[in-house]
């Protein structure tokens, strides 16, 4: 037992256990509700979005085929396979070497390897489940926004075009909206989403005045 906590408390495995009693911590908060899933989730990463479009983070989790999986699941999962690799790398080798900035030393590149395992590992695991969870994930986003108002932001808004901004505390939220023929809403408007049209990945809505009617 004191092998093992003296392994936990080494560095690499130290960070990575760090980021262990985190992802504990937040799992157990999510158990209970506290916590949203989608806490991390990185606006613009979308399952059909093509690589070549995206830059940064989204455009890697799109290469890896990671792309609307939620971002806690792959920190769990890269923090876990992370820890197991950085534990056995100290047990098996970097404790029976004596000179600390050797150590230090291999344990910064043990690091650096160990994440990019980590995170190759994690996609080859989540891969195949990732349409699953993106089909899961979106449709969960969906039922969060009904009944949310927005603004128009298009001319107009008919059966087949219209589009309106929803406030998300960032930089908003533009979205594809429809309205029956006999609405009358123009730009500026403020409407409410009442369903979502899968088909045409757009949001059915009525006016704010005509909603608080009903």
């Amino acid at each position: 037992m004191t092998l093992f906590l003296q392994n936990c408390l080494t560095f690499p495995v130290i960070i990575f256990s760090g980021l262990l009693l985190i992802v504990l911590f937040y799992w157990i908060c999510a158990s209970f509700g506290l916590l949203d899933i989608d806490i991390l989730n990185i606006d613009g990463i979308d399952a059909d979005i093509d690589a070549g479009d995206l830059s940064g983070m989204a455009g890697w989790m799109t290469k890896l085929g990671l792309a609307g999986i939620p971002l806690t699941i792959i920190i769990t999962f890269i923090t876990l396979i992370g820890w197991l690799l950085s534990y056995f790398t100290v047990h098996l080798m970097l404790r029976f070497i004596e000179t600390d900035i050797l150590r230090y030393l291999l344990g910064t590149v043990a690091l650096f390897l160990i994440g990019f395992i980590a995170l190759l590992v994690t996609s080859f695991l989540l891969r195949p489940l990732q349409p699953k969870l993106a089909k899961m994930k979106q449709g969960q986003g969906v039922k969060n926004l009904i009944g949310k108002v927005a603004e128009v932001r298009s001319s107009v808004v008919t059966e087949q075009r219209g589009e309106a901004l929803m406030e998300d505390g960032g930089a908003g939220l533009i979205l594809q909206i429809r309205a029956s023929q006999d609405a009358e809403i123009a730009r500026g408007d403020r409407v409410v989403l009442i369903s979502y049209d899968a088909a045409t990945n757009s949001y059915n809505v009525v006016s704010e005045l005509e909603f608080n009617r009903l």
